[in-house]
């Protein structure tokens, strides 16, 4: 997919704006873990990842197989709960980051991430790199003092999905930034699999890391070190259109641009499913035969919601779905590991 330049300038005016500000407020009450860094202040815009970067990864328990349990930390203190499957094919891996629904840590039907667990060893066994997370105040990644029942659960507020676009997902960029460099896998062939309203909050990081200028280290643009413009598929079960903290619609506009295959699935009988997901389907739908296999929308029979594509008879079918999918909108794409070090730092 070619990307148009009037859509590239405007995925750098968007990056900026797609997040909706979050009143003070609402940002003190999104509380860090405890002892987080000091003066980390949270930050939303693109090009934030030049100015600062979380601490590195901590291995919480190295598995079997290549299978490893990690904390992720965030630049405001959060400290995010990973499992990470490495890819056993090298530097030419393509990477997939699986993300569940980000409904509130206070919904009963809240999943984490080990929902993912089947899928992404069958991932894994195909030669992808994969990397499931639980975003803030979901599945594993909640305080202490709330996990241990000592304080009541966190309610997830807008100012919290601008915040797992803007931070979360950066710091598991940054996590998978650095198995590129140790090649290890290939970031420029990165997926985002997600559930829910995470779907959002992947299709805002994806515009913002499309937005970040590459790093001044070479006399033009075309020769200098990119510092993004790596996400290249987004896949959506069961998208919710509309999430405060984010500016949907300027992000589905922008989206539509951009050379990001984009599929999306829910169920038709699911009335609130189905709206949402053809909402968020004309937004970024492509007429054409050429964009039949990267613009995709799936309406699956009966009234199934989300993560429940993946349980059950449903799961066998989803998986090999998204492995087709992802074949040949990611293993199939031309972009050959290169190094992302920023040349002046050589």
């Amino acid at each position: 997919m070619n990307v148009p330049r009037p859509f590239l300038c405007a995925a750098l005016l968007c990056a900026a704006t797609l997040l909706c500000p979050a009143p003070a407020a609402a940002q003190q009450k999104t509380t860090p873990q405890k002892n987080a860094p000091a003066g980390n202040a949270p930050k939303t815009q693109a090009g934030n990842d030049a100015k600062k970067t979380p601490p590195a990864a901590q291995v919480r328990n190295a598995g079997q197989n290549g299978v490893q349990e990690l904390t992720l930390p965030t630049i405001d203190g959060w400290g995010l709960h990973a499992t990470w499957f490495e890819a056993t094919g090298g530097r030419e891996s393509p990477v997939v980051i699986l993300l569940t629904s980000t409904d509130g840590a206070e919904n009963k039907s809240n999943f984490n991430r080990r929902v993912w667990q089947p899928i992404a060893i069958e991932l894994q066994k195909a030669g992808f790199a994969v990397i499931a997370v639980d975003l803030r105040k979901h599945g594993d990644s909640v305080p202490a003092a709330a996990a241990a029942g000592e304080a009541p659960a966190l309610k997830t507020l807008p100012a919290d999905y601008a915040l797992m676009a803007g931070n979360d997902l950066e710091s598991v960029k940054y996590f998978l930034m650095e198995q590129h460099r140790n090649e290890k896998l290939n970031i420029r062939k990165l997926a985002i699999v997600s559930m829910g309203s995470s779907s959002m909050v992947a299709a805002a990081f994806t515009i913002a890391d499309w937005a970040k200028t590459p790093f001044p280290d070479a006399a033009t643009v075309e020769m200098r070190t990119p510092r993004g413009q790596d996400v290249r598929a987004l896949v959506m079960y069961s998208p919710n259109a509309s999430v405060k903290g984010i500016n949907s619609t300027a992000v589905l506009k922008t989206l539509k641009g951009l050379p990001v295959p984009v599929y999306v699935v829910a169920a038709k009988d699911n009335k609130d499913d189905l709206r949402n997901a053809e909402k968020v389907f004309q937004a970024v739908e492509l007429k054409g035969e050429q964009f039949k296999e990267s613009r995709k929308l799936l309406l699956a029979p009966g009234t199934t919601h989300a993560e429940a594509f993946l349980e059950g008879r449903l799961a066998e079918a989803t998986t090999k779905d998204l492995l087709d999918f992802l074949s040949k909108n990611l293993v199939a794409l031309d972009a050959p590991w290169r190094d992302r070090t920023d040349r002046r730092t050589k």
